[in-house]
Protein backbone atom coordinates (compact mmCIF):
# COMPACT_ATOMS: atom_id res chain seq x y z
CA UNK A 1 0.00 0.00 0.00
CA UNK A 2 1.30 3.45 -0.62
CA UNK A 3 0.13 6.75 1.40
CA UNK A 4 0.19 9.77 -0.82
CA UNK A 5 -0.50 12.87 0.96
CA UNK A 6 -1.74 15.25 -2.03
CA UNK A 7 -4.08 17.25 0.13
CA UNK A 8 -6.98 19.50 -1.48
CA UNK A 9 -5.10 21.31 -4.81
CA UNK A 10 -5.15 24.99 -4.01
CA UNK A 11 -6.50 24.89 -0.15
CA UNK A 12 -4.15 26.32 2.00
CA UNK A 13 -6.40 27.92 5.08
CA UNK A 14 -4.74 31.28 4.39
CA UNK A 15 -2.13 29.66 6.87
CA UNK A 16 0.24 32.21 8.50
CA UNK A 17 3.91 31.62 10.43
CA UNK A 18 3.88 32.53 14.10
CA UNK A 19 7.52 32.75 14.83
CA UNK A 20 7.02 31.67 18.18
CA UNK A 21 11.05 30.73 18.41
CA UNK A 22 11.58 34.32 18.26
CA UNK A 23 9.36 35.64 20.07
CA UNK A 24 10.32 33.08 23.16
CA UNK A 25 14.23 34.21 23.02
CA UNK A 26 12.82 37.74 23.11
CA UNK A 27 11.12 37.06 25.93
CA UNK A 28 13.75 35.14 27.80
CA UNK A 29 16.01 37.87 27.73
CA UNK A 30 14.53 39.95 29.98
CA UNK A 31 12.64 36.71 32.28
CA UNK A 32 14.19 33.86 31.80
CA UNK A 33 13.29 30.73 29.58
CA UNK A 34 12.11 28.68 32.41
CA UNK A 35 9.43 31.02 33.16
CA UNK A 36 7.96 30.62 29.31
CA UNK A 37 9.19 26.83 29.46
CA UNK A 38 10.24 25.42 32.75
CA UNK A 39 11.26 22.48 31.09
CA UNK A 40 12.79 24.30 27.49
CA UNK A 41 9.97 22.50 25.57
CA UNK A 42 6.34 22.63 26.59
CA UNK A 43 5.32 25.84 27.87
CA UNK A 44 4.02 26.90 31.32
CA UNK A 45 0.53 29.08 31.68
CA UNK A 46 2.32 32.17 31.42
CA UNK A 47 3.93 30.59 27.56
CA UNK A 48 0.95 29.22 26.65
CA UNK A 49 -0.79 33.31 27.27
CA UNK A 50 2.04 34.71 25.51
CA UNK A 51 1.46 32.32 22.19
CA UNK A 52 -2.16 32.93 22.34
CA UNK A 53 -1.95 36.80 22.67
CA UNK A 54 0.30 36.33 19.42
CA UNK A 55 -1.59 34.76 17.85
CA UNK A 56 -4.59 37.02 18.52
CA UNK A 57 -2.43 39.73 17.16
CA UNK A 58 -1.36 37.71 14.04
CA UNK A 59 -5.30 37.02 13.01
CA UNK A 60 -6.75 39.89 14.22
Amino acid sequence: MTWLNTGIGGNKYGAQLLPADGMFAELSATTGPEHWAADGVHPTPAGHAALAAAWLRLVA
